[in-house]
């Protein structure tokens, strides 16, 4: 019998309970659809950033982006799924569980609840070039730290972005281990990563 998400965060709610400072990277997009870059990401997010667990939220639709070619949601999340076959990865939809639209909401949902966890956001720097577009992005950057990794051909543009402005002071590369932990608004950006792919190539090739 299939619980749903919210059922899950109660559980795991009271797990964290007796298990304090437990490090968890989210890692929000619409994944549409997934691949070995969003993998990539999570893995070294969970190497890197000396995290317990990566969860990756299946969003139900970006609001920056357009609703054409957009795969159901469970579509989505089932494809995350098997590309997330990680022990310590986590594949939720929280947002449409919780019914919220927006990263802001979902976070001052889940916060509270999650507050014996040190909570880190997770994306690439493609995501970066567009955070000043987020709703109420200067509220987001002073709930949670955020972790930025590069992407091919959007390095020096995002790190320079409005968005980078936005999210606050930027961590030193030598201390990223300690930027879940770490009081925001704060971020740490990591080099050499070079991801070159996207869902939208992805979605592209196959029409």
């Amino acid at each position: 019998m299939a619980r749903s998400d919210l059922s899950k965060i109660r559980i795991l709610s009271k797990y964290i309970y007796n298990n304090k400072g437990l490090k968890i990277g989210l890692m929000g997009g619409s994944f549409n659809p997934p691949h070995n870059g969003h993998l990539k990401i999570a893995k070294l997010a969970l190497k890197n950033l000396n995290l317990d667990e990566v969860w990756w939220l299946v969003s139900t639709k970006n609001p920056l982006k357009t609703s054409k070619g957009l795969m159901s949601l469970s579509q989505r999340v089932e494809l995350t799924k098997k590309i997330a076959n990680h022990p310590k990865f986590k594949v939720l939809n929280l947002e449409n569980n919780l019914k919220t639209k927006n990263s802001y909401d979902l976070l001052k949902k889940i916060l509270p609840r999650l507050s014996n966890m040190k909570l880190i956001w997770i994306m690439g720097s493609d995501n970066l070039l567009n955070f000043s577009k987020w709703y109420k992005a200067k509220k987001i950057s002073n709930l949670i730290p955020f972790a930025v990794f590069n992407r091919r051909g959007s390095p020096l543009r995002s790190i320079n972005s409005k968005g980078a402005y936005v999210l606050g002071k930027r961590i030193n590369s030598s201390r990223l281990k300690l930027l879940s932990i770490s009081e925001p608004p704060i971020w740490g950006y990591f080099h050499n990563v070079n991801i070159n792919i996207s869902s939208t190539i992805i979605r592209g090739s196959k029409e």
